[in-house]
C-alpha cells in the first residue's frame, strides 16, 4: 500500500512513527495537494450554481487544469518517500562494498529534484488561485485563504529540503543550477502569497 492510499490517521501515525520517511519533503507535496483541493473545492461550489454562471467557464477550465496538479502533488508525496529511502539503502550498501561512493551522489541528486518539482507544481496552483480568488464563490474566501497560506508553507518546506540535499552533493554546476531554480521559486511564490493575502483582507473587510 502506498502513502497516498492510507488513511489521514495512518499517514500522520507514519510520520510520527520516527521513521526517516515519510518526512518533510513528502508532507510539503501533500500541502501542496492541500492547497489544490481547496482550489478545487471553491470552483467545484460555483459550478452549477446559476448566480455565479458568469465565471463556470473560467471554473471548469480551471478545475480540469488543478485536478492534474492534485494528482501530480499526490504522486510526488510517494516519491520523495521513495527518494529518500534510496539515498538510505545507497549509504548501507556502500558501507557494505556492494556499491560505489558515486551512487550515494545518484540518489542525493533525486532527492534533491523531488522537492524542487513540488516548489514548481505550486508555482502552477499558484498562477491559478488569483481567479479562484476574484472569480469563485465569494462562500468559499476562507477556503482559498487557507490555500495560499498552505502554498506559503510548502513552498519554504521544500525549498529548505531542495538545500539540505544540495549541500550533500559534490557537483557543483547541479547544486548552482537548482540552487538558483529554488530560490527564484521560492521569491516568486513568497510574493504572491502575501499579494493574495492583501486582496484577500480586502475582500473580507469590503
Amino acid at each position: 500500500m502506498g502513502l497516498t492510499d492510507l488513511s489521514v490517521k495512518e499517514y500522520v501515525q507514519r510520520i510520527a512513527a520516527g521513521t526517516a520517511t515519510p518526512g518533510g519533503g513528502s508532507v510539503c507535496a501533500l500541502v501542496c495537494a492541500l492547497s489544490a483541493a481547496l482550489c478545487l473545492m471553491t470552483a467545484h461550489l460555483t459550478l452549477g450554481r446559476k448566480k455565479y454562471s458568469h465565471a463556470w467557464s473560467v471554473m471548469e477550465e480551471l478545475s480540469q487544469s488543478m485536478e492534474g496538479l492534485l494528482s501530480r502533488s499526490l504522486k510526488l508525496a510517494e516519491q520523495d518517500a521513495e527518494a529518500y529511502d534510496k539515498v538510505l539503502a545507497a549509504f548501507k550498501m556502500v558501507r557494505e562494498g556492494k556499491a560505489r561512493p558515486e551512487s550515494i551522489q545518484d540518489a542525493m541528486k533525486q532527492a534533491a529534484v523531488i522537492p524542487l518539482e513540488t516548489l514548481r507544481t505550486l508555482a502552477k496552483i499558484t498562477d491559478l488561485v488569483e481567479e479562484v480568488i476574484e472569480k469563485g464563490n465569494p462562500n468559499c474566501l476562507c477556503d482559498a485563504a487557507v490555500a495560499v497560506q498552505l502554498i506559503r508553507a510548502a513552498s519554504k518546506g521544500a525549498a529548505y529540503n531542495v538545500r539540505a540535499n544540495l549541500s550533500k552533493i559534490d557537483d557543483h554546476n547541479f547544486t548552482s543550477r537548482l540552487q538558483s531554480e529554488t530560490t527564484s521559486l521560492e521569491n516568486t511564490l513568497e510574493q504572491a502569497a502575501v499579494r493574495f493575502e492583501a486582496f484577500i483582507e480586502l475582500l473580507l473587510s469590503s
